[in-house]
């Protein structure tokens, strides 16, 4: 009868707009490409009209259109996606935006302190987790998620430590990134 001590990894962490930002990037990149695909669609369609009915001239003065489509429909979405993560941040008293994530074997639970709140998410309640090269993230359902800075971990141990807690509490719901070997 083995009474070895539960491992744990307490993950503290400031939230700041960059992490949050980067996150929402990666997770709206498919959505930022088709809208470029579409934008860049539209203007060959309208080069091609012009070219079709040989109106070289309004092809000319309207370019400038052609590049601003593109650059709205990218540029807009990023502008406001930082917006977004900097009003966010900024909402958060100074407490608030101290987290704390505290992961253990042993439970069937990771537990979550922002501020004076605290509680407990069950591992059941975890849809999955995606390592990324600068971060976890903790897709409770597709839309609320959760971001881990992977600089918050202490060093390679504690590292290795988390991703075998993941990989034995969710199994095959974990997405984790080849890792070196020790």
């Amino acid at each position: 009868m083995s009474n070895k001590p539960a491992a744990s990894v307490q993950i503290d962490f400031m939230v700041n707009v960059g992490d949050l930002f980067r996150a929402n990037l990666a997770l709206a990149k498919a959505r930022l490409l088709l809208g470029l695909g579409f934008s860049l669609m539209l203007v060959a369609g309208l080069i091609i009209i012009f070219l079709t009915i040989d109106e070289k001239v309004i092809l000319v003065q309207t370019s400038p259109l052609f590049i601003g489509l593109p650059l709205v429909a990218v540029g807009g979405q990023l502008l406001r996606m930082h917006a977004t993560c900097r009003k966010y941040v900024s909402s958060l008293s100074p407490p608030q935006r101290l987290m704390r994530y505290v992961f253990s074997d042993a439970a069937d639970w990771f537990e979550v302190r922002s501020g004076e709140s605290f509680g407990r998410i069950g591992w059941a309640d975890v849809w999955k987790i995606a390592e990324r090269p600068r971060y976890f993230l903790i897709f409770i359902s597709k839309y609320d998620v959760c971001v881990i800075p992977k600089l918050a971990l202490a060093n390679t141990k504690e590292l290795n430590l988390f991703r075998r807690i993941l990989t034995a509490k969710l199994g095959s719901r974990t997405e984790l990134l080849a890792q070196a070997v020790d």
